[in-house]
């Protein structure tokens, strides 16, 4: 039997058996760590991108929200750094809200500015978002000193005004870039045809005491426009004041100051002063400038002070008090380049009675009776209700009116001031004679002047009588006129009626003085420095023309000025760079002109008058923001217009751009947002 036998030996692992064994565990821990590694570094750059989301949409919308219960506006907001074409730091009003309701002022309804908000970055590692309040505002803070709390929360000292506290929030904590900047706003002036566009606001900007650079940019015209690219100005603002002045003032062909008031650079294209009053719409004095591009880039620069009162419409506001002058549109100057006429100031002649205005009916013919004096008209003036006498005047002549039929021969005419009695003369009487004696034929259903009466004065208070008698005997008709409710206007053979016979009118030459009181104008600002009093003029001789003073104070109606006029005693006599530094510092000026005829020269014979075509006072101010309001005008070949100010564009709306960093895992992250808000109150 045999026995079977077996081998009892184990068989192990080789040792590259092994070693691939540990090489793979190796691979296939690294790949899971590599992998939970790798998401936790995912999930950490996830929790950055979150984190400065976060930030950033939680900053972004505070801002926002504090800035829609503000407003741009003068003297309102303050940016940091002042000129500068974008901003790092704002400060700005707001007015804190109760039911959603803004708080007013229960007298004026105007919004009350509760709390002054700055927003800056604090410079740090990292940096801060900072937003810092003052309580309660000081509303009686002018923009410099705005500007200057501005700088002190930027440079770290927060400097509080009257009555404020202070208080800060750091909003974030991250690298963070702010920036503040006003959207690019433009101007289409196309239309399909020459109309008056309504007055557009470009927004506010910040604005130092000086001249400043005004530029419009053509930036291209509508897809409908084929044919140039213009620019229509009526006229501008440009000042805490916000005080118009005319486009076609600038042109020194208009006869207007030129340097330092209202000056222009050209680069391309051409401008000129156009009549618009034949386009169906009103514009500010009838003219407008029309600037002609020649292309996209050109642009017109105007010089504009900040501030002044620029009055050459008489308008603006409308003169309180004027005495043998009055407002008209002068076509005079439109025999000359620039061919536009102008609104000006100047006095009163002409026929200043008629008896047409001043009764019911004509009688065509009434016969004449050869009593002496035959007729004795009654000129009423001061406030009868017959009165029609409407202006002063020295030297004075008669129209005399024959009857339909019959001449009317006539001598021995007068006129004179009407005394106590009806039809008595008083001792200013003066003959009225014509160029071949006392005698005249008028012819039938003619008229005639008589010779002029030199220095004779017509006062439109008094009454006046004028008469004359007949030189034959034969039948004579006068041109009559009735007016039934007054019983008597003349009489004829001593007996009263209520015709006027044979008198058409009355004509009068410049009286020898005139008196303008302009309105009384805002400046806007608390503590004004007045600088100087310009006027443009037309001189028919060189002395005793037009003059003027001027006087301001801090109530509304000048009741604080009463009879401060500077010059003290008299007017200034020279119409260019009078100093009026010695004025107070009254809110409110007003100007006076005083305008004299020269009869002792050449223009003895009140045939000419002084002319005023614009007064400029100008002051001071303190750096702050100024809205920018333009009236254009629209036309077939009108541009597309930018608008900016020392470089500067204007505020309407604000910008706001914020860039957060943060480094992560695997690179630095980075969050961006950008939003435009409107300051209006509204809190939406």
């Amino acid at each position: 039997m045999y026995a079977m036998r077996h081998n009892g030996r184990t068989k192990g692992f080789t040792l590259v058996e092994m070693l691939v064994a540990a090489v793979i565990s190796v691979l296939v821990i690294t790949g899971v760590l590599s992998t939970f590694l790798y998401g936790m570094r995912s999930w950490h750059a996830e929790t950055v991108k979150n984190e400065i989301n976060i930030d950033l949409e939680g900053a972004m919308a505070r801002i926002r929200q504090d800035l829609r219960l503000s407003s741009v506006g003068i003297g309102l907001m303050s940016f940091y750094p002042a000129n500068a074409a974008e901003y790092t730091a704002i400060s700005f009003p707001i007015s804190t809200a109760t039911n959603g309701l803004l708080l007013r002022d229960p007298d004026t309804g105007k919004i009350k500015w509760t709390q002054t908000i700055i927003y800056h970055v604090l410079p740090g590692d990292p940096d801060q978002l900072r937003r810092t309040v003052f309580s309660p505002r000081y509303t009686n803070a002018t923009p410099g000193a705005l500007y200057s709390q501005l700088r002190s929360v930027v440079q770290g000292t927060n400097a509080c005004m009257s009555g404020e506290s202070v208080s800060e929030q750091v909003v974030f904590q991250n690298l963070v870039t702010l920036r503040i900047r006003p959207p690019q706003i433009k101007f289409d002036g196309y239309a399909p045809t020459y109309c008056k566009a309504g007055t557009f606001n470009w927004g506010s900007a910040v604005l130092s005491n000086g001249v400043h650079n005004l530029k419009f940019t053509i930036e291209g015209r509508n897809a409908a426009n084929t044919t140039g690219y213009k620019i229509g100005i009526d006229k501008l603002s440009l000042s805490a004041s916000a005080s118009p002045r005319e486009g076609e003032i600038y042109l020194p062909a208009n006869s207007h100051p030129a340097s330092p008031f209202y000056s222009y650079s050209l680069s391309g294209g051409s401008n000129s002063a156009q009549n618009m009053s034949g386009n169906g719409a009103t514009w500010s004095g009838n003219c407008q400038l029309t600037y002609s591009g020649a292309a996209v880039s050109n642009s017109i620069t105007f010089v504009v002070q900040n501030d002044l009162w620029c009055d050459s419409n008489f308008d603006n506001p409308p003169g309180v008090f004027s005495s043998n002058v009055t407002r008209k549109l002068d076509d005079s100057f439109t025999a000359a380049s620039p061919f536009i006429p102008d609104v000006v100031i100047s006095m009163d002649k002409g026929t200043n009675w008629t008896a047409e205005g001043c009764t019911q009916g004509t009688i065509d013919s009434i016969s004449v009776t050869n009593t002496s004096p035959a007729v004795v008209n009654v000129i009423y003036g001061g406030t009868n209700s017959a009165a029609a006498i409407t202006m002063n005047g020295e030297w004075v002549r008669v129209l005399f009116a024959a009857g339909a039929n019959s001449d009317l021969f006539i001598e021995n005419a007068k006129i004179s001031r009407q005394s106590s009695g009806s039809n008595s003369m008083a001792g200013t009487t003066a003959n009225l004679t014509f160029s071949d004696g006392s005698m005249r034929k008028i012819t039938a259903g003619t008229y005639l002047n008589s010779d002029w009466v030199q220095n004779y004065v017509i006062n439109r208070t008094n009454t006046y009588l004028v008469q004359f008698d007949l030189h034959s005997a034969s039948d004579n008709q006068a041109r009559a006129w009735v007016n039934s409710n007054v019983t008597f206007m003349s009489s004829m053979g001593g007996f009263q009626n209520n015709k006027l016979i044979g008198v058409a009118a009355l004509e009068v030459r410049y009286p020898s003085n005139g008196l303008y009181r302009s309105g009384i104008f805002d400046t806007h600002i608390a503590d004004p420095v007045y600088r100087t009093l310009n006027w443009t003029r037309v001189n028919p001789y060189p002395d005793g023309n037009v003059v003027l003073r001027v006087r301001c104070g801090d109530s509304p109606d000048l009741s604080d000025a009463g009879g401060s006029w500077q010059p003290a005693i008299g007017y200034f006599q020279n119409n260019t760079s009078n100093s009026i530094v010695s004025l107070p510092h009254g809110r409110y000026v007003q100007y006076e002109a005083l305008f004299s005829i020269d009869a002792t020269g050449l223009t003895g014979d009140h045939t000419q008058t002084a002319v005023l075509r614009d007064v400029t006072i100008d002051w001071t101010v303190p750096t702050g923001l100024v809205d920018l309001q333009t009236d254009f005008s629209k036309g077939p070949d009108y541009g597309i217009v930018s608008a900016t100010v020392d470089g500067q564009s204007f505020v309407k709306g604000l910008e706001v751009e914020m860039e957060i960093f943060k480094k992560g895992p695997f690179a630095t992250n980075t969050a961006v947002g950008v939003m435009e808000v409107r300051p209006l109150n509204t809190n939406k």
